[in-house]
């Protein structure tokens, strides 16, 4: 019995040996390892945002009238100029129609005086000859003072007349003159009556219904300026610190696939909004607006995902951030593999991303580095490195 377990003792023993002596040769623990390699650090801010016409018109009714027509419809393509309403004003035909109606009369009247003042002016001629046959008749003594006082009279009456006739016309032709000013106002508001679309685009809504009377201010149709597309998307005020105009932004969405967008920060809003997110949290949102030079197949309200670039560096060394930890002191140190042992080295750090971290001290491209940090591997002890 005893000697049966000493033999089994002995055996555990060479088991451990030999599993020692397995590791020894080996080369010990096996760790996932990464090199240090240059490359580029793109620091971005992350949101969901929409897509929306980057010049979009509304148009409005000016006036009461009953929809005649809808011509155009939801989603359709129109080129500038094409009638997507047409509207019907009674009220306003009638207008027209009477204006027309003083119009023409005072034409009439207008021509009346103007052959007044014209038989006003050829008596006044005669009067006029009649004074002068009678001044040279007077001067020889031939008709008498009396006679040419008359005479001079009767120009002078002429001439009043014609004054006040052509005050008269004058008025005739304000009048006319304000009745033509009045049936081009009638004239242009029944061509609003027609309304056509003042860019080419997309007609996004069209809210006004066949046979529907609508009020000045009704909303009509809502159009989308063709290829004139914009990304908004409310950004966390905290997130709002690095990001400027002008930052290169980069769109994604399940509809573009694989493809990625490229777009550009236009316009930051002066202040935040507060909105309540998905899991009913209130936050502080700040309007940010992306131009889009080419919006590919997105179409307005679509959701997509941005990514503004707030700083980027090139052709730096780099680790994946999980290769780099904070040592109790406070600094940054990796787990460096030198001839199949670990070695702390302290590091020094620069920017980073969602992924990478720039290393700008410490380390030389092509250092092994133990990919996974926070792994307790004690200085010196071996390892096998796994790619």
């Amino acid at each position: 019995m005893r000697r049966s377990k000493i033999i089994l003792w002995v055996g555990l023993i060479l088991v451990v040996a030999a599993g020692a002596v397995y590791l020894f040769l080996r080369g010990g623990q096996e760790v996932a390892t990464v090199e240090v390699q240059k490359g580029s650090i793109n620091r971005t801010v992350n949101d969901t945002g929409y897509v929306q016409p980057a010049s979009g018109f509304n148009i409005h009714a000016t006036q009461m009238a009953r929809v005649k027509q809808v011509v155009a419809g939801i989603g359709q393509q129109v080129s500038r100029g094409e009638t997507l309403l047409v509207l019907e004003n009674l009220d306003l035909a009638l207008q027209i129609g009477e204006v027309q109606a003083q119009i023409d009369q005072s034409e009439i009247a207008l021509g009346g005086a103007q052959a007044a003042l014209g038989r006003l002016n050829l008596e006044l001629a005669d009067a006029q000859d009649h004074l002068a046959r009678l001044e040279a008749l007077f001067k020889a003594g031939a008709v008498t003072k009396a006679e040419l006082d008359k005479a001079s009279l009767q120009v002078e009456i002429c001439r009043q007349n014609i004054n006040q006739q052509n005050s008269n016309l004058a008025s005739a032709q304000a009048l006319r003159d304000g009745l033509s000013q009045t049936l081009s106002r009638l004239y242009a508001k029944e061509e609003q009556l027609v309304v056509k679309s003042p860019v080419s685009g997309i007609v996004l809504n069209l809210p006004a219904r066949q046979e529907e009377v609508v009020n000045p201010g009704s909303p009509l149709v809502s159009l989308a300026a063709a290829g004139q597309l914009e990304v908004k998307a409310d950004l966390l005020s905290d997130d709002l610190a690095e990001v400027k105009t002008g930052q290169k932004v980069t769109i994604t969405a399940p509809v573009l696939g694989e493809h990625r967008l490229i777009g550009e920060v236009q316009q930051i809003y002066p202040r935040a909004e507060e909105k309540v997110s998905a899991l009913g949290i209130i936050q502080r949102r700040v309007p940010v607006i992306i131009a889009l030079p080419d919006g590919g197949v997105l179409k307005p309200g679509y959701e997509v995902k941005v990514a503004i670039e707030t700083q980027s560096c090139e052709d730096v060394l780099i680790l994946p951030r999980e290769a780099v930890r904070t040592a109790v002191d406070g600094h940054k140190e990796v787990m460096m593999v030198v001839d199949g042992r670990i070695q702390l080295r302290q590091v020094q750090t620069g920017l980073s991303d969602r992924d990478n971290i720039e290393i700008t001290g410490g380390l030389a491209a092509g250092d092994i580095v133990v990919k996974d940090s926070s792994l307790h591997l004690k200085g010196g002890i071996k390892v096998t490195p796994i790619s």
